[in-house]
């Protein structure tokens, strides 16, 4: 959360000081769509980025933090469904980590009670992110199915422009540079599904590699207390 600040002499103003960096930054498109620069910005009234302005050859448009990457020296502008999937699975990793780790533990310290608090915190935590991983796989599906019938559609026009060319309506030079602009779409559409299939396959294997750990731990956290209790 960015901390925000009042500014001299208007109370109404609440401007964090932090996103005065963003103007003139660096945008790229992370499939190659557009490059421009930020001109401005927009805050709620809650003082969070609410959306960036950018310039992109002189067409304006707007992004919102739901499809922008802010991290490093330029800013990436990416599909919503994918930037949600990839913090997701960033989560669910590093749950899978930290059970990992209380795994390794629990071989060398059979201190249950200890690797019980931790297990119970991260268990907890995963099974906060499961309420997300169902919308978040759906809104991925989503997408796949309007990406592939973007594809059909633009292999529709290749197909139209051929004719074209082959019926001799259209410049062979005309028909290069329209061929080749419809083709780097489809290849960008094409690099778009391919990381939205990768992702979709990556989220269901983490989590289902999660619910083994953790039913893993769980019988051994129970043979542990078994055994201390018998000691007693």
């Amino acid at each position: 959360m960015e901390r925000v600040v009042d500014m001299e002499n208007s109370s109404s103003n609440h401007i964090p000081t932090s996103f005065y960096s963003l103007i003139g930054k660096t945008v790229v498109e992370k499939y190659g769509r557009f490059k421009g620069r930020i001109v401005s910005y927009k805050v709620s009234s809650k003082g969070e980025l609410d959306k960036i302005f950018i310039s992109n050859n002189g067409f304006i448009m707007y992004k919102t933090p739901s499809s922008i990457e802010l991290g490093g020296r330029v800013v990436k502008v990416i599909p919503p469904p994918i930037k949600k999937a990839s913090e997701l699975l960033d989560e669910l990793q590093y749950i899978y980590l930290q059970l990992k780790t209380l795994n390794n533990i629990l071989s060398i310290d059979s201190r249950w009670g200890y690797i019980e608090k931790y297990f119970k915190m991260f268990r907890e935590r995963f099974n906060r992110s499961l309420k997300e991983v169902g919308k978040t796989l759906k809104n991925l599906e989503n997408r796949r199915r309007y990406i592939n019938s973007l594809i059909a559609e633009y292999r529709e026009g290749l197909f139209t422009l051929q004719m074209d060319l082959e019926s001799g309506r259209i410049d062979t030079n005309i028909y290069k540079i329209c061929y080749n602009e419809l083709s780097e779409e489809i290849l960008r559409l094409t690099n778009e599904l391919e990381d939205i299939e990768n992702i979709l396959s990556e989220i269901t294997t983490a989590s289902n590699s999660i619910s083994e750990l953790i039913n893993s731990l769980e019988k051994r956290l129970e043979e542990v207390e078994s055994v201390e209790t018998e000691e007693i």
